[in-house]
């Protein structure tokens, strides 16, 4: 008798639970928009000058990633200048009290740049690494609209994010 009825609740309980979840779709365009709001962004350190514009996102369905490629230039002290091209990496963070996703853990899985002596390339990966980690950190990528009754059900836990047919496909919930 006490099976059947913790089958009964546990049955109710998960019907429940999915009843409350929410299931947004994040199309690529959506975040290139966001992205390209906040670029160009320029960092200066150690006397070397790192700005990336003109970034065009890729959602990796392999890894539920998200993919930037971006245009670097730099400038040193004694005429040096270069440009090429950077490919960044990283996953969504959910900031549940904000309704906010940010990309996080940006990692440059490639840097192409010109016409700059290679001792300079480890400096002026490391200064646009730490550039991409603060900027991401503050500009959020999605937000949720705190006009619209889902949304505010939504900022609860975010339960799966995957890549499918070229959108971030997340589903959110209560429990």
């Amino acid at each position: 008798m006490f099976r059947s009825i913790m089958f009964v609740f546990l049955s109710l309980l998960s019907q429940f639970s999915v009843a409350l979840d929410y299931t947004q779709e994040i199309t690529e365009q959506e975040i290139q928009e966001k992205i390209s709001a906040f670029m160009p962004i320029e960092k200066k350190k150690y006397f070397v000058t790192v700005t990336l514009s003109n970034p065009i996102i890729d959602l990796l369905k392999e890894s539920d990633e998200i993919g930037i490629r971006a245009n670097i230039d730099a400038s040193a002290p004694g005429g040096i200048k270069g440009s090429g091209e950077v490919m960044i990496k990283g996953t969504l963070d959910y900031e549940p009290k904000k309704g906010e996703f940010y990309f996080k853990n940006p990692t440059i899985i490639s840097l192409a740049i010109d016409k700059v002596p290679k001792n300079f390339t480890p400096k002026i990966q490391d200064i646009a690494q730490a550039m991409l980690s603060k900027v991401m950190a503050v500009y959020p990528v999605y937000k949720f609209k705190d006009d619209n009754v889902k949304h505010k059900l939504a900022k609860a836990v975010l339960k799966s994010l995957e890549v499918k047919d070229e959108k971030l496909i997340i589903t959110l919930g209560v429990f």
